[in-house]
C-alpha cells in the first residue's frame, strides 16, 4: 500500500519569501543602475575634454614640427641697415589678459599650411593661435592660417572665419626654453632681448572644463629648427 503523493505547489510563506527576495534584488539593481546613469555626464565631459585636447595638441605639434624660419645670413634684423619691416617668418608669442585670466598667444610660419583654395600654391602659412570669448561666455582657442605668398598684415586681425579648435578653455599657457635652458613666458625672434633667436622647445599647458570640473593636459615639443642667438 502506497502513501498518497504530496502536492507540488508552494505554501503562502514560501511565496512571500520569494517575492521579498525578488523585490530586494530589483531594488539593488535599480540603485546600481541609477548610480551608473548619474555618472554618465561627467564621464562624457571627460571624454569630450580628452578628445578636444588630443586634437588641439596634435594640430599644434604638426604646425610647430613643420616650422619655417628665416636663417642667417638671409635674415635681416629689424632697424638695421635701413630695414624697419619685421621678418615675415618671425616667431612671436605674448601673454594677453582675457576675462581676468592670462593666456598665451603664438604667431609663427609653418610648412603645414592648410590650403583650401586650389588656385593658391603657397606651401607656407602664417599660423596664429589665440583665445577669445565666445557667445556663451566661455573661452575658445582658435587657429589662424594665412598663406605667406599673398600675405597681408591686416589679415592676421580678421578672425571672423578662423576655425575653432577647442572650447571651454581655462588655461592656454606656453613656456619657451632657449639654447641655455632658460625658461621664458614670451618670445620675439625680432627682438634684441632674445638675440634675434628662436626657442629650442616649447611646453604647452591646456586646461579644459568648467567651474565644476576641468582637465589639464601638457606636452613639450622640441622644434625641428632654430636660429642661434646673436651675441654681438
Amino acid at each position: 500500500m502506497t502513501s498518497p503523493d504530496r502536492h507540488n505547489g508552494f505554501t503562502l510563506v514560501e511565496v512571500l519569501v520569494a517575492v521579498t527576495i525578488f523585490a530586494i534584488a530589483i531594488s539593488t539593481l535599480f540603485a546600481s543602475f541609477n548610480i551608473v546613469i548619474s555618472n554618465i555626464n561627467p564621464i562624457n565631459a571627460g571624454l569630450d575634454n580628452y578628445e578636444m585636447a588630443q586634437n588641439t595638441m596634435d594640430r599644434i605639434q604638426k604646425d610647430l614640427t613643420s616650422l619655417c624660419l628665416t636663417h642667417d645670413p638671409i635674415y635681416t634684423q629689424p632697424g638695421l641697415e635701413g630695414f624697419d619691416d619685421p621678418d615675415r617668418f618671425r616667431f612671436v608669442s605674448k601673454t594677453i589678459s582675457l576675462d581676468g585670466n592670462s593666456f598665451s598667444q603664438l604667431r609663427f610660419a609653418s610648412f603645414d599650411h592648410l590650403d583650401f583654395n586650389r588656385d593658391q600654391k603657397s606651401r607656407i602659412g602664417i599660423i596664429k593661435y589665440y583665445v577669445e570669448s565666445s557667445e556663451n561666455g566661455t573661452i575658445v582657442l582658435k587657429r589662424s592660417d594665412i598663406e605667406s605668398v599673398f600675405y597681408n598684415e591686416a589679415k592676421e586681425y580678421n578672425t571672423k572665419n578662423d576655425p575653432l579648435l577647442c572650447e571651454r578653455v581655462k588655461t592656454f599657457e606656453l613656456m619657451f626654453i632657449d639654447q641655455d635652458g632658460n625658461i621664458h613666458e614670451d618670445w620675439d625672434s625680432d627682438s634684441s632681448n632674445f638675440g634675434f633667436s628662436t626657442p629650442y622647445s616649447i611646453r604647452i599647458t591646456l586646461e579644459i572644463g568648467d567651474q565644476e570640473k576641468s582637465d589639464i593636459f601638457a606636452t613639450t615639443i622640441v622644434l625641428p629648427t632654430h636660429r642661434e642667438k646673436n651675441e654681438s
